[in-house]
């Protein structure tokens, strides 16, 4: 291959170590590319895609590398958009930015104009906005206010034949009539709808609820394109309609003794339509450095942290809904204070906590079964689940994450000195899969599809993984772009860097 050949105005990277620090993202998985490419503009890029035809490679899209399911690399070229295609280009009633800008950089410039994004997820300081549109990504305010795709106005993008599509203006002919065949058969096929209408509220793979949400092909092509961890096209340029900046009228932490109660207090206070309801187990509290969550009491097994925007009223009624159980300790947080920092600080540092915990024990944690969406009614009988399973496999496990939404990351840790490491992972995967189906839950959540969980997609959705297929058809039909991430996956283990 003769890098030499590919003329960009950015940069074109074939040494050994950019190519090591790019075989890596947050996830477990390690795969060595072979270029590493920084482009300046969309010409760069749609030289980068006939290159990568003429040479038979494969192109990743990658920006903040902060994705936990190992879909921000692979073995062909890494785009990699954050060094130069990172500018917030405006900041209005639409806002517009590129997708290498880092997202807490982004925030506080829309703060500073009274703005605000929701959908903000703990990894704020290293993601990017690219991998956000990628991914379909949430926050804890979510649980009110939706995920990044309530908030995308239009894209433009890149496909692999090197045609730029904005979605602001009329589709190619081409793409437009496929997405409307696409959208009258699966509307008309009411077994594979029933399927996608079980599925929890962040459930991952192509958004095929977009064919049936919106009737002109710009915006199906939109929303097909959130959520699509970069299988479809290259995104170079993101509009927003960001919402005014709310203030908290109330924020409650509550450590609870009984588990029961814990499940029962989550979905009473759900229903009252909170900003953010979060959660993390004993395990998480022991090990996170902060003076919020970090509680030494032995008897506290889940801690319950509420937000509420919309009245003073709102936040009583859920302050008077915990009252009524047995919990060790109610804590209320003051809105723009030092301990409301802390509060959300303490809370992005639990998984970076569990890391460091799991490297003290030389044990493995790794981001297997750390997606499960489910409907909140479900959480007791999952967890109870998931710990059976978790006690007959001799596995220790934790268990946070944004009940506000059905999202539970759970954590379990694997000892590499006690039998096969590959056979522990399958086996936590096969069988945590098994039961959250029971449930119409999914492994396949808010960090969306990739190595470690896209091979459940098809027996998840039966008749309806085949609509996945035809969008996939539509916009690369080579596939070109990210294969082994979305479709036609390898079994879980491999790639995977078992020392991580």
């Amino acid at each position: 291959m003769d890098s030499a050949a590919l003329k960009i105005k950015g940069d074109v990277h074939s040494d050994p170590a950019v190519l090591e620090k790019f075989s890596k993202d947050a996830s477990s998985y390690r795969i060595l590319p072979k270029l590493v490419v920084e482009p300046k503009s969309e010409t760069d890029i749609i030289k980068t895609l006939e290159f990568a035809r003429n040479q038979g490679l494969n192109i990743v899209g990658r920006s903040g590398g902060s994705g936990l399911s190992g879909a921000g690399i692979g073995d062909g070229i890494i785009v990699n958009f954050k060094k130069y295609l990172n500018r917030v280009l405006s900041v209005e009633e639409e806002t517009v930015v590129q997708p290498g800008a880092i997202l807490d950089s982004f925030l506080k410039q829309m703060s500073e104009r009274n703005f605000m994004l929701p959908s903000v997820p703990s990894s704020s300081a290293l993601c990017a906005l690219g991998g956000n549109i990628g991914t379909r990504s949430t926050g804890p305010r979510t649980a009110r206010y939706g995920t990044i795709d309530a908030f995308v106005t239009s894209l433009r993008f890149v496909i692999p034949n090197g045609e730029i599509v904005d979605t602001r203006n009329p589709l190619p002919l081409r793409l437009s009539e496929r997405l409307i065949r696409i959208r009258e058969d699966y509307l008309s096929d009411t077994e594979s709808r029933g399927i996608v209408a079980k599925r929890p509220y962040i459930a991952g793979g192509y958004n095929l609820n977009a064919l049936s949400a919106y009737f002109d092909p710009r915006d199906i092509a939109t929303h097909l394109m959130v959520g699509s961890i970069g299988t479809l096209g290259m995104v170079t340029e993101i509009r927003l309609k960001p919402i005014r900046h709310r203030v908290s009228l109330g924020t409650f932490v509550a450590h609870f003794r009984d588990f029961d109660q814990f499940v029962d207090a989550a979905i009473r206070l759900k229903a009252l339509d909170p900003a953010a309801l979060e959660f993390a187990d004993a395990t998480c509290l022991k090990q996170v450095d902060g003076k919020i969550l970090n509680l030494s009491d032995p008897e506290i097994t889940q801690t319950l942290m509420v937000e509420f925007d919309e009245s003073a009223e709102q936040a009583m009624t859920g302050k008077e809904i915990i009252e009524t159980y047995d919990v060790a300790e109610i804590r209320e947080v003051a809105a723009g204070s030092e301990e409301e920092k802390a509060l959300w600080e303490n809370r992005r540092r639990v998984l970076p906590s569990l890391w460091k915990y799991a490297g003290s024990k030389e044990w493995i944690l790794s981001s297997i079964i750390d997606d499960v969406a489910i409907h909140l009614k479900d959480l007791g009988p999952v967890i109870k689940g998931l710990n059976s399973l978790m006690n007959r496999l001799d596995h220790q496990i934790a268990y946070f994450g944004h009940l506000g939404f059905g999202s539970i990351h759970a954590r379990p840790f694997f000892n590499p000195k006690i039998g096969d490491l590959k056979e522990q992972i399958m086996t936590v995967s096969r069988e945590a899969f098994n039961l959250v189906k029971q449930y119409n839950g999914t492994l396949v959540g808010e960090h969306n599809a990739g190595r470690s969980r896209s091979v459940y997609l098809e027996p998840e959705l039966g008749p309806a993984y085949k609509y996945l297929r035809k969008i996939k058809a539509v916009f690369d039909p080579e596939n070109i772009l990210n294969p082994g991430a979305l479709f036609d996956t390898e079994p879980i283990y491999v790639n995977m860097d078992l020392t991580r």
